[in-house]
This record gives C-alpha cells, structure tokens and sequence, in this order.
C-alpha cells in the first residue's frame, strides 16, 4: 500500500507525493492543474504534465538540511527508522523554502496549528545550544515543524507586527531566518552580515539581513524573501533553488562534482523567466556571479541560487547565503588556494582568473562582455569601502582585531581584482545612485588608455 503525504502550496492542495517502496513520485490535482495563476511546483515538474516519478525524489530532499546530523537527530526525535526525506517531511514539512507546505494525508493547513510566543531567554538558550550543538536546529518544546536547506545551523522564526517572536507550529508561516554562522569557522557570522550588506550596497538584489541581540547571544537574521504580508497575513510565495530546478540531488550542487555552471544557470534563467523580466534577471545575474568572484565567494553553488515563481512569472530570486572568503581567509590563501563554485570562463582558480575569462563568462551569461567587465571594475573599486562601513557600523558584533582583518582582506582582494583587470589608474566616488541602477565605473585604465568615469547601464546584447 503506497504511503502518502499532501503537498499545499500557498494554502492551496497542489498534489500528493507517493512513496512505494523507495520509489517517489509527485501527482499534481487536477483542480490545481486547471488554476490559471497557479505556479508550478518545479520547472523539474510542470504542472500541464500530471504525474512526475523521477524529479520528485530529489525536489523534496533539497528541502531538508544538507547536515546528515540534522537528519539523523530528527529521524530520532520522531521515531524514524532511516533519514528519508519523505519520512522526515512528515513531521517537518508544515514551513518549508518557497509557498510549500508537506503535511501527512487528509490534514488541512488551517487545521495543523498556529503560532506561539517564544521569549528572550529562550532564543538566547536556543542560540547557546546551536553553538555547542550544530544539529540542534528545531525549537523542540515548542513543536517548530520548519524545515530549511543548507548546512550551516539555522533555526525559522515569525516576527509580528508588533515586533514579537512566534514558533510557527504549522498554519503561521515563519518570516525570518536565524543563523549562527559555520561551525568551526570564527566570525563567519559576522562575515556573512557584512558580505549581504556589501553587495546590496554594491547594487546586488539581496535578502536583507540584520544582527540582533538576545542576551548575550548575536544572531544574523535574515529576512525571507519568500514571504510577504498582505491584509495582515502572511503569505508564502513560491521558490526553488537551482538543484530542484534543474532535478539534481544536492550532492551535485558544486559544479565539480556534476552540477551546473554559470552556463547552465543563464540558460534556466533565460528558458523559464518572464519575457519582461529577463533583462533585469539577466543583470542580476551578472552582478551576482562578478560579486562572488570579486569577493571572493567561494560557495555560490546552485543551491544558493534559486528562483522565485509568482503565478506564471518567474524571476530570479535575490541573492543569499553569500560569503567574502577574503574577509576570513588570509590573503596568500585566497589569492593561491581559493576556487570558485562554478567556473569562471572555465576557470575555477582565483589565482588563474584573468580578464579574458571574464569575458568568456559574458557569453556563457549572454551579456555584453565590456558591461560585465564594467560592473567587476565597479565593485572592485567600492568593495573595501563598502566593506569598511559595515564593519563600522557593526562594532558591537565586531571588534577591532576581527574588524581590521576584515577591512584588510577585502583591500587586498580587490587590489588582486583590480591588478586582474588592469585597473591601474585614478579612482572617483560615485556621483550617486542612478535612477535606472545603472552602474558607476570611476575613472581608470584600460590597455593604456585613460577612461573617464561614466555611467554604464546595458547589460544584454
């Protein structure tokens, strides 16, 4: 007999997953197949065709942690005799990434519970336990039933209009995300506060983030940006990382062991977003991957990009999950050990990295090469800026030693970046944001030739 779960996107039943034997398979409802606005729940998985057998399986495994720890504490906690994501979804799927909710056969969302209060003290404790214990991600007592990609610790939680912080327990959708950093790494959390606020301030769409105090305990918080409130409820709107997209497990999310390249993730970008949001998401894109080389972001892999459906649209989703390695590694190590996600104009090495490769990665994203060449110039020439402000206005998260570090890392990066594209002339702060998001390009040198500072805004050809 074939064991069964439902799967509610936005409130609405969208189909049922059916597990035989270790066999998964995604029906979609009929009724949900004849709604016009309705998404998808994966490019993998189309909603005209009814019935998906092989996208299914590893769909709802990008749902769950990447940590196997996280896995084996929840199949404990709830009596499961293997990690199976369809097992664990059982329990844990009442708030997961996108408008995706995966709850046992016949339950209603608006039947499976609210939300409750948790205080102070208690996310204080709970932060303290995910730091000596980085597979302790659920609220335990308080029943959280969220489940998150990733590997790094984390935990879900809902802000109120009132400020106040709820454990969704099922019906009420989590709106933040709190993160502790990576497990064995020093400062990471406060390297990634400061590389997500670097690239919104260097132009990038990205998931905004905070630091909050709760005690003596820090926290990232980042908001979801697949939540929004209307009407006072919050609604969940859909989303996927590129693995689901494209149905590969999350083992192959690294383009060296079988996952996709700059390439393969234009190319999505170009297949399934909207006609009139290509442009935008083509720049996005091109933004995100120069970001990650000029910062040096060594794990930007596909399951840190992801998209995000509205109905029949589909754009590319800001930017999250990003990390500066420059601010923690030391330089000789960024500059000689240091390998990207995805190549680069078909190169993973920092150190082998130069300017003609950049221009190959234009073709790879189907952009102008001199564009994408101008906005590397353009957050190579604000990064340490940029990076020196958040530090500074983040002191109590960061102190002097670290904030130095980090200050000087990211110098010496971009002066590599700089040096790459042979950047050697004068530079000038921007005259200010353009109106279009354009992009500032200070004066500098280009093959001997002095070129003043401009505006540039075309990104596609």
């Amino acid at each position: 007999m074939p064991d069964r779960l439902d799967v509610w996107v936005d409130g609405t039943h969208a189909g049922t997953l059916e597990r035989t034997g270790d066999r998964i398979a995604f029906t979609y409802t009929a009724a949900y197949q004849h709604l016009r606005s309705a998404p998808s729940l994966s490019v993998s998985m189309p909603r005209h065709v009814a019935r998906h057998d092989d996208a299914a399986a590893p769909w709802i495994d990008n749902l769950l942690p990447d940590s196997d720890a996280v896995r084996a504490r929840w199949a404990a906690r709830f009596g499961e005799r293997r990690p199976t994501a369809f097992g664990l979804l059982r329990h844990m799927g009442a708030d997961c990434a996108g408008a995706v909710q995966i709850l046992p056969e016949g339950t209603i969302p608006d039947d499976a519970g609210g939300a409750e209060p948790v205080t102070e003290a208690e996310i204080a404790a709970h932060l303290r336990e995910l730091r000596r214990d980085d597979s302790s991600w659920a609220f335990e007592q308080h029943g959280g039933r969220f489940s998150l990609g990733g590997q790094q610790g984390k935990f879900a939680l809902t802000r109120t209009a009132e400020g106040e912080w709820h454990q969704p327990t099922g019906r009420t959708a989590s709106t933040h995300i709190f993160k502790i950093g990576i497990g064995g790494l020093p400062h990471s959390d406060a390297a990634e506060l400061v590389t997500m606020r670097t690239a919104r301030t260097l132009g990038l769409a990205v998931a905004g983030a905070e630091v909050a105090w709760f005690e003596d305990q820090a926290a990232i918080v980042v908001e979801r940006f697949d939540r929004v409130t209307r009407a006072d409820r919050i609604h969940r709107l859909h989303q996927e990382d590129l693995c689901q997209a494209l149905g590969l497990w999350r083992a192959s999310k690294y383009e060296s062991d079988g996952g996709p390249g700059v390439r393969e993730l234009a190319d999505l970008t170009v297949a399934v977003t909207s006609p009139r949001d290509l442009t935008q998401s083509r720049t996005d894109l091109g933004r995100a991957v120069t970001f990650n080389w000029v910062s040096a972001g060594t794990h930007a892999h596909a399951k840190n990009y992801a998209l995000l459906h509205s109905g029949a649209r589909t754009v590319l989703a800001p930017q999250y999950d990003l990390l500066s390695t420059a601010l923690l590694w030391r330089p000789h190590e960024v500059r000689h050990t240091a390998r990207l996600a995805m190549r680069l104009g078909g190169e993973y090495r920092l150190r082998a990295i130069r300017r003609r490769h950049l221009e190959r990665a234009a073709d790879d994203l189907g952009v102008e090469p001199d564009w994408l060449v101008d906005v590397a110039y353009a957050q190579a020439t604000a990064f340490v800026d940029a990076v020196s402000d958040q530090v500074a206005a983040h002191r109590d998260l960061i102190d002097a030693a670290t904030a130095q570090t980090f200050v000087d890392g990211a110098a010496q990066r971009a002066a590599d970046v700089l040096r790459t594209l042979d950047a050697t002339g004068p530079t000038a702060d921007s005259p200010g944001p353009s109106p279009d998001r354009g992009v500032w390009i200070p004066p500098h040198t280009r093959g001997g030739r002095v070129v003043p500072g401009h505006w540039r805004t075309r990104p596609g050809r």
